[in-house]
């Protein structure tokens, strides 16, 4: 059977389990046709579809039909030149569609029109649910077409025990690799030398990628948030801000380290780096289920200033940074893409779930000015620390406990 899903690795994610793929993925509609009222269809090409059904490749449908309890996929027909190109992916006529995605009927995508118009006029639907890629074509059917991502997003951003089991290799993986270029940190010349080892290393060891480009930023590099540049020399006294992750099977994981280029931190460096460590270790603490994000987050945030007040203004420090508060969230979703959920992301108004998957990722950037110990530091710099913790009932668990800091 692990075969047969060879032939389609990369348009059929088995996730590694064998004969037990399409009874996983079968499962996951199940639970979505309970919380429908109405029939949904889902257009292939995103993270919605791919987790329904396993099925990565364009051109495909799936629909959900809450009245009869049943689900239809429409494929398209095979295309053996295509084939030649992108190599082997699902379509009609093919013998072993059951066998490989579990599903007990399949159409060409060229019956689907009239099959919707038949489900239509037999079912009298008033309403049908859509994701965002097939909305648009749904409209001339005259019907009210509502958004189902918010349905579909109360399922998904809840880790099951084999996407719990994935987050926990794809943080093993990235584990390895930052352990493989914490020794040769001093001899990195330029970043993107030291990116390319970091990712390298990664990519030998997970099935199916990265998770977003890393973000390596030297000096005053890392003031800039999502630095993509990576051309830069590296300096001896510079600190080095690392943002990495990658994919194991579906499930993204994401990190953040900070690291002195010469191997140890300046007083002014250990003094900020410590303020941003000990906030992450606040927030840690104070996450669990049934509290909210955005509460959180401030809270965490107020830490980070009344740090500052106390060790660094408060001892003759200066600074001049390009916000006033908070840069940026210090939780974000994480499962199936890296930054998990709408991108308006109201689920910092929801509750927490056991199960959930976030980061905790504090930061602090700007130039700074300090006298310690009669030695005078000044120095434009950004720290970011970032752990992925998994929401328990009775707080969180730290899967990236054992990537050191």
């Amino acid at each position: 059977m692990e075969n047969l899903f060879k032939a389609y690795s990369q348009v059929f994610f088995s996730e590694g389990l064998g004969l037990k793929a399409p009874l996983f993925y079968a499962k996951r509609r199940q639970e979505h046709l309970k919380k429908l009222d109405s029939l949904c269809v889902y257009a292939s090409g995103n993270p919605e579809f791919l987790y329904l059904t396993g099925i990565n490749q364009n051109g495909a449908i799936l629909a959900l039909n809450p009245f009869t309890k049943k689900e239809a996929l429409f494929l398209p027909e095979k295309d053996a030149k295509k084939e030649f190109w992108n190599g082997v992916e699902l379509g009609l006529p093919e013998q072993r569609i059951k066998e490989i995605t579990g599903f007990e009927m399949f159409f060409s995508v060229k019956a689907f029109s009239s099959w919707l118009k038949n489900q239509i006029a037999d079912l009298k639907i008033k309403h049908i649910y859509s994701n965002e890629v097939i909305r648009h074509k749904l409209l001339r059917y005259k019907l009210k077409v509502n958004d189902v991502s918010s349905i579909h997003f109360e399922q998904r951003v809840v880790l099951e025990p084999e996407r719990i089991a994935f987050a926990r290799r794809a943080q093993r993986i990235a584990k390895d690799a930052f352990l493989k270029i914490l020794p040769r940190i001093s001899k990195y010349k330029n970043e993107r030398v030291l990116s390319a080892d970091l990712e390298c290393f990664m990519l030998r060891k997970t099935n199916t990628g990265l998770s977003f480009p890393s973000i390596v930023a030297a000096g005053e590099n890392a003031c800039t948030i999502h630095y993509t540049k990576k051309d830069c020399a590296i300096e001896k006294g510079n600190l080095i801000l690392l943002d990495f992750g990658c994919k194991y099977n579906t499930v993204c994981c994401d990190i953040s380290r900070t690291i002195p280029a010469s191997g140890k931190f300046n007083p002014l460096q250990k003094l900020l780096y410590d303020i941003v460590l000990d906030t992450q270790k606040f927030h840690e603490k104070n996450v669990k289920a049934g509290l909210l994000l955005k509460n959180l987050d401030k809270e965490a945030w107020l830490f980070l200033e009344d740090a500052l007040k106390k060790r660094f203004t408060g001892a003759g420090g200066k600074m001049k940074r390009n916000y006033l508060f908070n840069p940026h969230g210090i939780s974000h979703l994480i499962g199936d893409i890296v930054h998990e959920g709408p991108k308006n992301r109201d689920y910092l108004k929801n509750p927490l779930r056991p199960g959930m998957l976030i980061s905790n990722e504090p930061g602090l950037y700007g130039h700074f000015e300090l006298e310690i110990d009669g030695v005078f530091y000044s120095e434009s710099l950004g720290i970011r620390l970032e752990d992925d913790l998994l929401i328990t009932e009775s707080g969180c668990e730290n899967l990236s406990l054992e990537i050191p800091k």
